[in-house]
């Protein structure tokens, strides 16, 4: 194995001068936020060698550290060319210390048994400092493959501490400089400008390599209770059936978890969906869930109002009481005026046929002319 390593254990004077010359280049440029971002010297004092095993991982680490054959490789790089790139540190205000990147190659080196492993380790920085400068410096990361529970924690990470702190690009770029440099591969063409515009969620999506949408749909993920994202990463649904399944309540998503293992239901986007908006519409219970489940849900809607169709009267009936010069107008006023007569009239014998209602009217016309 060829190993990239400097042989001396310090840097050479002419990459020092390289790195002191960018290093002024980029302090013009940000003169004033440097000012209030921590930093890091640079020089023989820089790079502290620090034992493993006093070395504590970051709280929640949500990063899966390497196990099986892709460890064992990481041991043996080690073993064969040391830990390269140093361990990104930070100093606690009780004089311990956390490691913000490098969990794995701190691993490493505790199973080979190195006594000291090389640290940058950085003070004063605020817990949200010390998140995004740990998110940022695991990008790098294979997320795509992770799963997607995990990917979903990490974008909402990233979204909250963004939207806490606002974009401390100062802070992470300083750092990622001063990285490339112990790691030799600084270069000019990262250099970052602070006018960009984007939102965060689009920033992120740039960050890992993922769309916008993705990033707003793990967001939402991210908000499931365990079991429902353990059922996600198993496959037993998609992201979009978890999406819709977002907008319930905790005790809802608990028991649509429970219903699923207790009646061996399937989820699909149309299930979660009405599940959905029975939450929203404050109607859901655990009958409800269980027809939505099983397929014999079905919504109620309002009964469609008919319209009457329009109904033609022959002209040969017309003929029998108007004669061609009776206006159109005449006739159908005249019709509509019968109809309101005979409405009125009917009322009077309710469930009565039409033949002995017009019996009983030429009765009263006939005593009426006596």
């Amino acid at each position: 194995m060829i190993c990239t390593r400097l042989e001396d254990k310090t840097m050479s004077e002419k990459t020092k001068n390289h790195y002191e010359e960018i290093l002024k280049i980029y302090q013009e440029q940000e003169t004033e936020k440097r000012a209030v971002t921590p930093t890091i010297a640079y020089g023989e004092n820089k790079i502290t060698h620090l034992p493993p095993d006093k070395l504590t991982s970051f709280p929640n680490h949500p990063f899966e550290l390497y196990t099986g054959e892709k460890f064992d490789d990481l041991v043996e790089s080690i073993k064969a060319c040391g830990v390269i790139t140093p361990l990104l540190i930070r100093e606690l205000k009780d004089d311990t210390y956390q490691i913000l990147s490098g969990h794995n190659r701190n691993k490493a080196a505790q199973a080979i048994g190195l006594k000291t492993v090389p640290c940058l380790v950085l003070s004063d920085l605020t817990d949200d400092d010390a998140l995004m400068i740990m998110l940022d410096s695991n990008k790098q990361r294979e997320i795509s493959e992770m799963k997607t529970s995990q990917q979903a924690h990490i974008y909402a990470l990233e979204v909250e501490v963004n939207k806490r702190q606002g974009k401390r690009t100062d802070l992470i770029k300083n750092i990622e400089r001063n990285l490339e440099f112990l790691s030799g591969n600084a270069g000019f063409g990262t250099l970052y400008h602070a006018d960009t515009k984007s939102d965060t969620l689009s920033e992120i999506g740039d960050k890992y390599s993922v769309s916008r949408m993705t990033i707003s749909r793990l967001i939402r993920i991210d908000t499931l209770v365990s079991d429902l994202k353990h059922r996600i990463d198993n496959n037993d649904f998609g992201i979009l059936v978890g999406v819709e399944l977002s907008y319930l309540t905790v005790p809802e998503q608990k028991l649509v978890n429970d219903l699923m293992a207790e009646y061996n239901c399937q989820l699909n986007t149309k299930k979660a969906h009405q599940l959905r908006e029975l939450s929203q519409n404050h109607k859901f219970d655990r009958l409800t869930a269980v027809e939505v489940l099983e397929g014999r849900y079905n919504k109620i809607r309002a009964p469609v109002k008919q319209k009457l169709k329009a109904v033609t009267i022959k002209p040969k009936f017309l003929s029998k009481y108007y004669n061609t010069t009776i206006s159109q107008d005449t006739i159908t006023a005249e019709i509509e005026t019968s109809i309101d007569i005979w409405q009125e009239i009917k009322g009077f014998y309710p469930n009565q046929s039409a033949t002995f209602i017009k019996e009983k009217l030429l009765e009263v016309l006939e005593q009426q002319q006596k």
